[in-house]
């Protein structure tokens, strides 16, 4: 659904009253839709929101426009893929730990973001770095020798372990790192023999 772009906004906010989610998903992605609107908007239509095209003007007459929304909704910005760099920067800095885990799994962050998340002081958030599809060696050395358990079970789940790491979590403390590990090399292994069956007979 489509509006005409000379749409007022107060017109914008009277469709928004009550409209079904087609009406209310072009309101989102309106420009002349208000910044107190778009936030409302923002935890239902979040792809929407960071799409308007009126978004970056907003931002320089509202600097805080869509960092001050609810927890809830602020998280659903930050899980669209294109979660725009200011956006992620806030979130980096943010109080909460959730904000920080969200934004830490990300995968916009660039080396030197991965780099400082993965020495944070929350586990969750180290945990959400270690889960992340690709990691330097370096780092997943790091996480593997991480003091919480929890962060060594992500790693433990990593398809791509290099041999070292992997029996260092062989030995591990915690029962959990050594069942997960175990798991994930028995699902590999599953999966190699697998691609070995459905190879063409010649």
């Amino acid at each position: 659904m489509t509006l005409p772009p000379t749409t007022p906004a107060a017109e914008l906010e009277r469709l928004a009253q009550g409209a079904p989610p087609e009406l209310r998903a072009a309101i989102a992605g309106h420009p002349n839709t208000p910044p107190a609107l778009l936030e409302d908007l923002a935890a239902t239509f979040p792809a929407q929101v960071l799409a308007n095209p009126a978004l970056p003007l907003l931002r320089l007459a509202h600097p805080r426009l869509l960092l001050d929304v609810p927890l809830h909704t602020l998280l659903r910005l930050l899980s669209q893929p294109e979660a725009p760099a200011w956006l992620l920067r806030h979130a980096l800095i943010a109080s909460a730990i959730e904000i920080q885990a969200a934004a830490a799994a990300h995968p916009a962050l660039n080396a030197a973001q991965i780099a400082q998340m993965a020495s944070h002081p929350a586990w969750q958030v180290r945990a959400r770095i270690a889960a992340r599809a690709e990691l330097p060696g370096a780092l997943i050395a790091q996480l593997a020798a991480d003091a919480d358990y929890g962060v060594r079970m992500y790693v433990a789940a990593r398809p791509d372990l290099p041999g070292p790491v992997a029996e260092r979590l062989a030995q591990d403390a915690s029962v959990f790192v050594r069942q997960v590990l175990a798991r994930a090399q028995q699902s590999g292994l599953a999966a190699f023999v697998l691609g070995l069956c459905l190879l063409p007979w010649t």
